[in-house]
């Protein structure tokens, strides 16, 4: 296969992400046929939420995009390393979407030209974009900006080392940076809806409306359904509701930390969810939640062998078996705190 140039190599990606693989979203989400020609494109690359979701899909449904994953003789690619037609990898064609998202975040939440590597946003890309390769990475790019390109050049791969949006943040507070916990979101609407943990409500809004496809779909798969059992369509919009809710600490510390999959996802929460029960799950998974709880659960997790490897049946009996265990949040001290922030509001 004769090697095709960067720029001829973009050009088919970007064509081919803005057309076929756009239709085939629009064909298993429906919530997302009201994103007409490149509307799609740009939604999905501006929101880690619907990036990170697309990607889920992408792995959880690879057969519906077969007929894209070819290489120049037209023969089926399974392997994410092996050239496609267009001369990148599926990991390359990932790497180069995490990229895009990366820049785009920098320029709204840091401001100048990615590109442009004398400016603010330019200065921390160049540090980085090297490790810039993992769809796991999604959620965590918004973590990413507050951290001194100085920082992150010193850090080179070792940032691949950081997993969760807490270990990031904990690097930025060690290199003297401002993590986005402690954000105001000032920059504007869009900066908020960027960078701040919890969103404002009518975005909040917006993003579970397409998120809430994603569960549904995924509750109702034969996999999942003979992991966790009957359930009726009353514990299924319950289920999906409350996974709509959960918290970016849940999203980055469970579901990122462990890179699972949407069936793994919602296997987890589910169990978690019945032995839990709403209250308490919205206490610990919800918004603002309990990441110090979360995090405490997912070390018991890790200890107990849980990984992108396990299969369903397994992880549902190993979750349902320590999420007794869990330690629950001070429910008077969470809420003077919540009371707290909406007075200084």
């Amino acid at each position: 296969m004769s090697e095709i140039d960067h720029n001829s190599a973009v050009k088919r990606i970007t064509e081919a992400l803005k057309g076929p693989v756009a239709d085939v979203y629009r064909e298993l989400i429906p919530a997302f046929r009201e994103f007409k020609g490149d509307a799609f494109y740009d939604a999905v690359l501006a929101s880690p939420d619907m990036l990170h979701g697309c990607l889920l899909i992408f792995r959880k449904r690879r057969e519906a995009f077969d007929h894209l994953l070819v290489d120049d003789k037209g023969r089926l690619v399974n392997d994410d390393f092996v050239r496609l037609r267009c001369g990148r990898s599926v990991h390359d064609i990932i790497a180069m979407i995490v990229r895009t998202h990366a820049k785009r975040q920098f320029r709204q939440s840091l401001g100048g030209d990615p590109n442009d590597a004398a400016s603010k946003a330019g200065r921390l890309y160049a540090a980085m974009n090297e490790y810039l390769i993992h769809e796991w990475q999604v959620p965590l790019v918004a973590h990413y900006a507050p951290m001194p390109a100085a920082k992150m050049r010193e850090l080179g791969p070792a940032l691949l080392d950081l997993k969760t949006a807490d270990e990031v943040d904990a690097a930025v507070v060690a290199a003297g940076g401002t993590p986005i916990t402690n954000s105001k979101g000032t920059n504007g609407k869009a900066t908020v809806k960027a960078l701040a943990p919890p969103a404002p409500e009518p975005i909040l809004v917006e993003n579970n409306s397409r998120e809430h496809d994603f569960w549904w779909e995924t509750l109702n798969d034969p996999q999942v359904r003979n992991a966790l059992g009957p359930l009726s369509d009353n514990d299924k919009r319950e289920l999906t509701a409350a996974f709509c809710s959960i918290s970016e600490a849940t999203r980055t510390t469970l579901l990122g930390g462990f890179s699972l999959s949407l069936f793994q996802g919602a296997v987890l929460m589910t169990k978690c969810y019945q032995g839990l029960g709403r209250a308490s799950f919205a206490q610990v998974f919800g918004k603002p939640g309990s990441p110090d709880t979360v995090k405490a659960f997912a070390e018991r997790l890790k200890t107990r062998n849980v990984t992108s490897r396990m299969d369903l049946n397994s992880l549902a009996r190993t979750v349902e078996a320590n999420v007794s265990a869990m330690g629950r949040p001070n429910t008077r001290a969470a809420a003077n705190a919540n009371a707290a922030r909406i007075a200084a509001q």
